[in-house]
């Protein structure tokens, strides 16, 4: 079973994407902000990330980059899932390495194809 790190301060919108991650056969690993994301990405030998951008403790841009300048996680994807919509901030993520940037509101369905393209299955 893959083991997805879901960084989300919004609990409404964590719950729907533990519901549908974890009804579609993965296990999710959960935090309320950015703070021990990084290291639970290493710990869990995750296979994916999702993170939100604004958050607090640590923003989901910074963890980005700290996935991707980690040479023991570097090459786990990471998809940004944010009610940042502004042209920048999905420049911004893409070019700090980003899987994918999906735009709140977003449905499910959608996600759930994302996150599969992201593990390439």
């Amino acid at each position: 079973m893959k083991t997805i790190i879901l960084a989300e301060d919004v609990a409404a919108i964590a719950k729907i994407v533990i519901h549908k991650l974890q009804n579609s056969g993965y296990k999710v690993k959960y935090f309320k902000n950015g703070e021990g994301v990084v290291e639970a990405v290493i710990e869990e030998k995750a296979s994916l990330l999702i993170t939100d951008i604004m958050m607090p403790i640590k923003d989901g841009m910074t963890i980005l980059k700290e996935v991707k300048s980690n040479s023991v996680i570097s090459d786990v994807p990471v998809i940004i899932l944010t009610g940042n919509s502004q042209e920048e901030s999905v420049v911004r993520g893409f070019k700090n390495g980003a899987a994918d940037y999906i735009r709140k509101p977003f449905s499910t369905t959608e996600l759930l194809l994302r996150v599969k393209k992201a593990l390439n299955e």
